[in-house]
């Protein structure tokens, strides 16, 4: 069965943190949380570094579906453009989307837009 991994949650590098440590707070394997955060050195965490916390869809935190529109990001699109198109405020997009780089939007990406 082939299972599509996504962004369950971020966690953000704190200092004593240990690659181990956070894959045992999640109760995932190391490797797994290497592959999925593109590490190659586990030993070299960077305080401050934000991880994404990979599991399945059905993990994710419930969110009231009639609370949210959707956008599917486009060439040429910015968190700025999206909000603005929306008519929202970027913090709210930002918000809305955790997992989001602000600055690596990938084309085809599906965003959760507030309303309002």
């Amino acid at each position: 069965m082939n299972m599509t991994l996504v962004c369950i949650d971020v966690y953000t590098v704190n200092e004593g943190d240990t690659l181990y440590g956070i894959a045992e707070k999640y109760d995932l394997p190391v490797s797994l949380l290497m592959k999925v955060n593109c590490i190659e050195d586990p030993y070299n965490l960077q305080i401050g570094t934000r991880l994404c916390i990979p599991g399945t869809e059905d993990q994710l935190p419930q969110k009231p579906e009639e609370c949210f529109d959707t956008h599917t990001v486009v060439a040429g699109d910015t968190l700025y453009l999206i909000a603005k198109m929306h008519n929202i405020k970027l913090d709210s997009l930002m918000r809305a989307n955790p997992t989001i780089d602000p600055y690596n939007l990938l084309i085809g990406t599906e965003l959760l837009i507030p309303r309002s």
